[in-house]
């Protein structure tokens, strides 16, 4: 169209398209602190010239082509992976930490403090061996240093039990996500197809999957409309996606192994569906089996498309290793170990004391246990403090205290408490010889309190270098998709300016078909 109209309908495109600039300018300010947003950009074009005839093709203004987001979807994936393993070390930092409070060393109430004690009553029972004072005061030393080791062992398993609970909660969470996930992505198709930009949608997908990637590690693939598909594994978790926009419901959810028992020679295994912990379901396993599926274990559970009951006969481990769940998944394995060692060293114990005092198996075991838990001074000489012996035989002489002197000296000795078959006692000289690795009490401990600050300090300069990592990755993804106030402004100043100039277009134009339908003619 030429003419004044034609210039006309020129000028307006071009108010149309400098207010939608200046709307989405205005959108990118306002959003400028809002977590996850990607600053917005009007992609303008030049419209379909026609051709004048004798004179060629005239231009007939602007016209919008998109609105799009400012994204590097790159970058945006390895924020996710990284984050995820960010996650993982923060949630295994947190709760090391914890396991280091347990055992609170080096300190004046911990376990070494306790064993110092104890030791140091032997001692004075070996100067003054007919003395019943002496004789309790080395029952409760020992059953404080009994107790000690009772309660930090109780107190590791209550805080794997915390960490099951979280495992659960997580669950929860990603199977919440997971839903708000299908929800936006078919609010994002129905969009597409109508060939428009859910840019804001998007967003909001994105901040799901960065959500989903704070708890689990995943995989995601996006179709051409948009909608994302989220995988643990090779196990889909969101819903399924044909070539158009139909979709079947998804058919597996994740759980959770929330706790074991043993029933005879079976394992009752409870599992928490989609980690809700008002549905669990029950399900008996052999020895063999259980192995695979221990307290805190996410597993994938089909659900069938009636809504019927989950099929639990075909559960499959998730596999996951970063994220919170990970992270959770490490300290379990953490904390189980530092149980097994404090048994393997109340174990020890129990052998360097019964071994001296009890050697011929005739008289008073002065410690039982069969694990860190129930580690205690025989209830026997509980009972009765005058089973503690502390001369060489029943037949020794008053004032003999050679018995409570060797013990005194077990602070001293060395044995593997990592495997005792590998020591030998001659009672006649009340020492031990080992064909493993011999260190003493203090050292046996010494060795899992180590363990336990390794651990965490590996963990702790994990964080540092993943927080620096995802530093520079958000410093990456700011200067593209961030948004900058300074030069949002500028934007401003230059949409408003053209939005002027095409109103000044409009108005000249107005002037000359004023001068056109008034003042010519007759």
């Amino acid at each position: 169209m030429s003419g004044l109209f034609g210039s006309f309908n020129v000028a307006v495109k071009g108010l149309n398209a400098n207010q939608t600039a200046l709307h989405t300018t205005g959108h990118n300010i306002s959003n400028a602190n809002t977590e996850g947003f990607n600053r917005q950009r009007v992609e303008l074009k030049a419209d379909t010239p026609y051709t004048y005839a004798g004179v060629g093709q005239l231009g007939t203004g602007v016209r919008i082509q998109s609105v799009v987001r400012m994204v590097d979807e790159f970058v945006d994936l390895q924020i996710r992976n990284e984050n995820s393993i960010l996650a993982q070390y923060e949630t295994q930092y947190d709760t090391i930490g914890q396991i280091e409070m347990v055992f609170n060393e080096p300190s004046n109430t911990g376990l070494n403090f306790a064993m110092g004690e104890m030791f140091n009553a032997w001692q004075e029972l070996s100067k003054n061996p007919e003395s019943l004072n002496a004789k309790s005061i080395v029952v409760e030393k020992s059953k404080a240093f009994a107790d000690s080791l009772n309660h930090m062992a109780s107190r590791a398993n209550q805080l794997k039990g915390d960490v099951v609970d979280s495992i659960g909660k997580n669950v929860f969470d990603v199977n919440s996500l997971v839903t708000q996930l299908n929800t936006v992505n078919e609010q994002i198709a129905n969009i597409q197809i109508k060939g428009q930009s859910p840019n804001d949608l998007l967003d909001t997908r994105d901040q799901i999957l960065k959500g989903l990637s704070n708890v689990t590690e995943i995989s995601t693939t996006f179709d051409k409309w948009g909608r994302a598909s989220v995988s643990i594994g090779d196990q889909q978790i969101s819903k399924i996606f044909g070539s158009n926009l139909e979709s079947t419901e998804n058919s597996t959810i994740l759980s959770n192994v929330s706790s074991v028992k043993q029933v005879g020679d079976d394992f009752e295994v409870q599992i928490q569906i989609g980690g809700d912990t008002s549905n669990v379901k029950t399900v008996t396993m052999s020895g063999e089996e259980v192995k695979k599926f221990q307290e805190g274990t996410p597993v994938f559970v089909k659900m069938p498309e009636n809504g019927s009951d989950p099929v639990l006969e075909d559960l499959t481990p998730a596999g996951i290793k970063s994220g919170a769940i990970g992270g959770h998944l490490n300290a379990i394995k953490e904390i189980d170990a530092r149980v097994e060692d404090l048994t393997k060293f109340s174990e020890g114990v129990k052998y360097l004391f019964n071994s001296v005092h009890n050697p011929n198996g005739t008289g008073t075991d002065f410690f039982t246990s069969s694990s860190a838990l129930d580690f205690s001074v025989n209830e026997e000489i509980l009972n009765n403090e005058n089973l503690v012996a502390t001369g060489k035989d029943n037949s020794s002489p008053a004032g003999d205290g050679s018995r409570a002197l060797a013990i005194a000296n077990l602070r001293n000795a060395k044995i593997d408490f990592t495997d005792l078959t590998k020591n030998t006692f001659n009672a006649v000289t009340n020492t031990f010889t080992t064909t493993g690795a011999p260190t003493n009490m203090e050292g046996a401990y010494g060795d899992i309190v180590i363990k336990v600050g390794v651990k965490t300090e590996q963990a702790s300069n994990m964080v540092d270098n993943q927080t620096a990592v995802l530093s520079q990755l958000y410093n990456r993804r700011e200067s593209v998709s961030g948004v900058s106030i300074d030069e949002e402004v500028t934007n401003l100043l230059k949409f408003q300016r053209s939005y002027e100039a095409n109103s000044r277009v409009i108005s000249t134009i107005n002037e000359m078909l004023d001068t056109l339908i008034n003042r010519t003619g007759v």
